[in-house]
């Protein structure tokens, strides 16, 4: 049964959070993953500032003390550094006062697509954080909808725990198709090839 909470920053979530993301099952200390390691962590977007700071606490003080180290990994920082290194960022500023909305997001889809930049830089620095027993991603809000976070789930390792924070909801459809809603805007089948669980259906 899917545990739900009013504030994601309450006591009762965090509290709930933490056991289910430091227990060994779940962390594959028993030598095998419980299950296919990708997980879902959606809260209400107007919570944002209060997730973030959670996320934090739960990185910084809860998982370290249950002896789990968690590695951060922000989706938001990986495209700005593509659009950066790229020089793609000077060309998108010098034409965004020319062109309109939806050739601005066709633009960002093509310089930082989530097959061929974006999921790799996220499972590059999986492989590169050999001692960290959970990944957290986050900055899903922020690179939407010139990225489909779905795309980049079902691209995941997850041969070590993932979970992606996100506004929005994530469930599945009666057929059984996954639906991930940024920013509570509801997108229908997203068509994943994946399997991920909500974190509160724990």
């Amino acid at each position: 049964m899917r545990r739900e909470f009013d504030h994601i920053s309450s006591a009762e979530c965090r509290q709930f959070i933490v056991d289910r993301l430091s227990d060994d099952a779940l962390l594959g200390r028993g030598g095998r993953l419980l299950r296919e390691g990708k997980y879902l962590l959606p809260y209400k977007p107007a919570q944002e500032d209060e997730a973030e700071g959670l996320m934090d606490a739960i990185v910084k003080v809860d998982l370290p003390a249950r002896n789990v180290h968690a590695h951060v990994i922000d989706l938001y920082q990986i495209v700005l550094d593509h659009l950066d290194s790229t020089g793609y960022w000077e060309a998108i500023c010098a034409v965004e006062p020319d062109i309109s909305r939806i050739e601005m997001v066709e633009m960002l889809q093509d310089a930082a697509s989530a097959e061929h930049v974006i999921a790799p830089a996220v499972n590059r620095e999986i492989e590169s954080h050999s001692e960290a027993d959970i990944f957290f991603v986050c900055g899903a809000g922020e690179i939407f909808p010139y990225v489909r976070t779905n795309k980049v789930i079902g691209l995941l390792d997850s041969r070590r725990p993932v979970v992606l924070w996100f506004p929005g909801t994530y469930d599945r459809a009666l057929d059984g198709s996954p639906t991930l809603n940024i920013l509570d805007i509801e997108q229908g089948n997203t068509g994943g090839h994946y399997r991920a669980t909500n974190v509160f259906d724990l």
